[in-house]
């Protein structure tokens, strides 16, 4: 039988809250409580993660980046934001790449003694307020977990970047070029930082009242070939947009590539703009304008929020935080 904070609090004669402060690192509890509710977890043999205090507050800290790997840039800048980040603040990154992550994460995470973690961070679009919630049953109490994927009211402190200002910042920049007929490639329908920038793009163009326009979206998949597909789409359209907002750089690329075979001048007959300006915008030809994330930026934040709620667990941190973005303009539009 799964051993509980009950079993501890019964063992011990100290209250589930008083258990629970403990096993969460509080520095609010007496070094003697702190000595016999540890001992007592660990003859019950409670799994328990790395319970630190301030003596080691400035020890490396080990943290695991758990993610549902995709081959692709968008994944390389993402890691490698944070291979620049944990150096600077003395943390030392596990990369765990799922290949079935509701199924493996929980039991990744659930003995972090073992691996010698002392937190995670998880980047996995498809998770649900229903897995976050079932995640954290299966985790040892003070077990610190963060989230660079928004979700619908998170369970977890979320750190991602700002989607429906992206959506915004595009729709401003198709407005101050001048473009009056625009259209629109949304992501999956089913990942919710897509919904932010297409609410963002389209609420932008709502306060216009009707003198700028969506006259065509198409439901795109984040892949390439959904930017080329799309572009047979943009084709039959009567009147065409003149301007595209492409919900992610991939299908931006796909989409862009298609229309120089067809022989679609850009940006003269097609103005394109994308989302997270990968390297891949940069090597285009035109190259391709896109909203900026700053990888490194959302990695120093969640490492150091992380590192805050190891090192104090009674830190108080927001339940999710924007990372802002920014807009690279080139030749595309």
């Amino acid at each position: 039988m799964k051993v509980t904070l009950h079993d501890i609090s019964r063992e011990t004669g100290f209250s589930i809250s008083t258990i629970s402060r403990v096993l969460g690192g509080s520095k609010k509890i007496s070094a003697s409580t702190r000595t016999i509710v540890i001992e007592a977890a660990k003859r019950l043999q409670y799994p328990l993660g790395r319970i630190r205090n301030s003596d080691d507050a400035d020890a490396t800290l080990n943290i695991a980046l758990v993610t549902d790997f995709h081959e692709g840039e968008f994944y390389a800048s993402y890691f490698s934001g944070f291979a620049r980040a944990a150096p600077q603040l003395n943390i030392r990154l596990s990369l765990l790449s799922l290949h079935n992550p509701r199924v493996e994460t929980p039991s990744h995470l659930s003995h972090p003694t073992d691996r010698y973690y002392d937190g995670a961070i998880l980047f996995i679009p498809a998770f649900t307020r229903v897995d976050y919630q079932d995640l954290l049953r299966r985790l040892p109490v003070g077990f610190p977990v963060l989230s660079n994927a928004i979700i619908e009211s998170p369970v977890v402190p979320t750190i991602t970047f700002d989607g429906y200002g992206g959506g915004t910042m595009a729709f401003q920049h198709f407005k101050d070029q001048g473009y009056a007929r625009l259209g629109l490639i949304r992501g999956p329908a089913d990942k919710a930082e897509s919904s932010y920038r297409t609410m963002g793009f389209r609420d932008a163009c709502l306060r216009t009242d009707g003198a700028i326009r969506i006259i065509w979206e198409y439901p795109g998949d984040y892949l390439y070939h959904s930017g080329v597909d799309a572009f047979q789409s943009w084709m039959r359209c009567d009147p065409r947009p003149e301007a595209v907002f492409v919900a992610n750089d991939l299908m931006a690329t796909g989409f862009l590539e298609a229309a120089r075979v067809a022989g679609i001048r850009i940006p003269e007959e097609l103005a394109i703009l994308g989302y997270d300006d990968l390297p891949m915008c940069r090597h285009s030809q035109p190259a391709i304008s896109s909203i900026r994330t700053d990888f490194e930026a959302l990695a120093q934040t969640t490492l150091r929020v992380l590192k805050e709620r190891i090192t104090d667990p009674d830190h108080p941190t927001g339940i999710q935080s924007l990372i802002p973005v920014s807009l690279m303009h080139r030749q595309s539009s």
